[in-house]
């Protein structure tokens, strides 16, 4: 088994249950303020978190992380707009709502990447579909740079697993997900012919860890062109 890992310490937040997160989490905002960041916030979490690591801020309490998704939401001044959601009451209530959207996820991180001083930009990857995907995501995470990874399929949900021995078996809990943003933040490479999961990514969701087989990945989005370019990754170069 070869791993290909973060350097640092991923973002753990206390303040929001009896162990530190594993990254950010939409579903802790709640309250009236901030009710469709627990919708459609998975976009707005995963460019924070990004921000917060490549600055160097491995911890923090809920207040401090409350003050960089406010931040975000001041900067990128139609954000609140695309969260907001939209019932359809002709279709059962129906919600519809954008979402952050890529290009306001790279202006944001490649403002903090300037303050840096570094060359390189965020782009997001979806014109080349998944061509060199892997390949790309292997690149970032040597260089210590989480990746911010869309799922989408319009036909279906993907499989997440959890690993209770640091990654050396998998269990399926029944969680699956969709139309959602994760964080990318580390690799496992199976080289025996008999693994049954040869390619797994190590995640970060809903502030917890979890792996997504990626060979199931790309059946997931099959050869949907929309999901080629909307299930893709937040690539730096």
């Amino acid at each position: 088994m070869e791993q290909i890992s973060l350097t640092e310490k991923y973002i753990s937040i206390t303040g929001k249950g009896p162990k530190p997160s594993f990254g950010g989490s939409q579903e802790w905002f709640s309250s009236t303020q901030w009710k469709n960041v627990r919708g459609q916030g998975c976009g707005l979490i995963a460019a924070v978190d990004c921000a917060l690591y490549i600055s160097g801020v491995n911890d923090l309490n809920i207040q401090e992380y409350d003050s960089f998704v406010e931040q975000f939401l001041s900067e990128r001044k139609l954000a609140r707009l695309f969260l907001h959601e939209i019932k359809i009451r002709k279709y059962d209530n129906l919600i519809l709502s954008l979402g952050i959207l890529p290009i306001q996820i790279s202006k944001y991180l490649n403002k903090r990447i300037r303050i840096l001083g570094a060359k390189e930009r965020f782009r997001w990857n979806g014109i080349h579909g998944h061509k060199n995907m892997y390949e790309k995501i292997k690149q970032m995470i040597s260089k210590n740079i989480p990746v911010i990874w869309s799922l989408y399929s319009p036909a279906s949900k993907i499989r997440l697993y959890v690993s209770l021995d640091g990654g050396k078996t998998f269990t399926n809990k029944q969680v699956f997900t969709n139309s959602h943003y994760v964080m990318i933040t580390g690799i496992l490479e199976d080289s025996n012919p008999e693994s049954k999961h040869p390619r797994m990514l190590e995640i970060s969701s809903w502030g917890q860890r979890f792996y997504i087989d990626y060979d199931e990945y790309l059946d997931y989005v099959g050869g949907s062109l929309l999901s080629k370019y909307c299930s893709n990754i937040m690539y730096l170069k």
